[in-house]
């Protein structure tokens, strides 16, 4: 008995098989990418002079220069003394970048294509508030500027605030401002342009 095969089936069969193999293993690759540059990523985080200072916590010097070279940035923010602001910041961006699950297969050309999503620069200040101004960033902040710091005051004797180290005056106490620094915008985009 002779059959015929339909030729248009067989080829969609084909297509989509390979497709599916081809999926499996497109992915498993995107993610060893995403995976190395995502590392890439929160060590960039971790060599940044900004981050350096923040993980010194209350006792650090002022290597960043924001403050004139004096004082210390983790109190002047205001920080509780027992936070870890860089690995909250990590955890943020780590726990939040993915894989889209579903890929875009071109089977004319075989092209698989991922998207990629992690937080935006809008999305990381969302939550990384500053301690005493709700709905302010000390991410966004450290580009910025934080106001205060004329009215701030360091040393051995504020135990009780915060940070264990700092607090702001009623009075003014000198004419220097807050020194903004790039910090995450130029991390986040040398992440993202990995991705074009």
């Amino acid at each position: 008995m002779k059959s015929r095969i339909n030729s248009k089936n067989l080829r969609e069969d084909i297509t989509s098989a390979c497709a599916k193999a081809i999926e499996v293993q497109g992915r498993n690759l995107a993610k060893e990418i995403l995976n190395e540059n995502l590392n890439k990523y929160l060590e960039e985080i971790d060599k940044h002079p900004i981050s350096q200072e923040l993980n010194q916590g209350p006792e650090g010097a002022n290597t960043s220069n924001t403050l004139g070279g004096k004082e210390n940035l983790f109190a002047f923010i205001g920080f509780d003394s027992a936070v870890k602001p860089i690995e909250n910041l990590k955890k943020i961006i780590s726990s939040n970048t993915f894989l889209e699950k579903q890929a875009k297969f071109n089977t004319k050309t075989f092209e698989l294509n991922f998207n990629v999503n992690t937080p935006s620069l809008e999305e990381i200040s969302s939550q990384t508030s500053l301690p005493f101004e709700e709905g302010k960033s000390w991410v966004k902040g450290i580009e910025e500027g934080i106001t205060g710091f004329g009215y701030y005051v360091y040393g051995l004797l504020f135990r009780n605030s915060r940070s264990g180290r700092g607090i702001q005056s009623k009075n003014k106490i000198r004419t220097a401002i807050y020194r903004p620094v790039k910090y995450m915008s130029e991390i986040y985009m040398n992440f993202i342009s990995n991705f074009k």
